[in-house]
């Protein structure tokens, strides 16, 4: 049975009322529903196959909304990969252990400690100028919600610094790995923002048309 136009928008509310709030999750949703009612359903009204995926439904939408999340974070795990083999990405590493080390020659120990945490924190608060932004696509798109949130992992380096501060602060070669892995964490969390938010945004704009 070849769905119409209002079918289509009975399936989307139906999803909306069912607590499927961002718009991505639904799309896929509304995709797969009536795709399967066109092709395979016994079910005479629409209405009565809605009911009977409910579980489904909501089983879909969880498992869609980790998918999202975790392949932004395995994102961020391949760029940050690509800063031990890809010449450009190497160079940066190298810059960023060569500066430590400089930087470690002029500057007390605290005042370098006081600087890297500094930018670290800027690279981890680097979404917030998107998220107030696009505070509306934030709240209706997993996509987007996701991927403000790749600066996850590399806040927890500023939690672990301040943790153990003391003791890194006592090994300069392990400082000076700490303070380039996290920072190179940050860098890839800005690079796979900035390279996914347009993608990311037209598609919230197809989705509202």
């Amino acid at each position: 049975m070849k769905l119409k136009k209002r079918d289509i928008k009975l399936i989307d509310n139906f999803l909306e009322q069912k607590g499927i709030k961002y718009l991505d999750v639904r799309s896929e949703l509304l995709d797969h529903l009536a795709s399967e009612f066109e092709e395979k359903s016994n079910y005479s009204l629409l209405e009565d196959y809605l009911v009977s995926k409910i579980e489904f439904i909501k089983s879909f939408a969880k498992k869609q909304q980790k998918m999202i999340h975790w392949s932004y974070q395995k994102q961020l795990l391949v760029q940050f990969s690509k800063f031990f083999y890809k010449p450009k990405f190497i160079l940066t590493f190298s810059g960023l252990i060569v500066l430590g080390y400089i930087l470690l020659q002029y500057l007390s120990l605290e005042n370098f400690s006081l600087i890297y945490f500094f930018v670290l924190v800027g690279l981890v608060l680097y979404p917030l100028f998107y998220q107030i932004k696009y505070s509306k696509a934030v709240k209706k798109v997993q996509s987007m919600q996701s991927l403000f949130t790749v600066t996850a992992l590399p806040s927890v380096f500023l939690y672990t610094f301040s943790v153990s501060k003391s003791f890194l602060l006592d090994n300069f070669g392990l400082l000076l790995l700490y303070y380039s892995f996290s920072i190179l964490l940050g860098i890839s969390a800005v690079i796979i923002i900035e390279n996914d938010r347009k993608k990311v945004l037209k598609r919230y704009y197809e989705l509202l048309s």
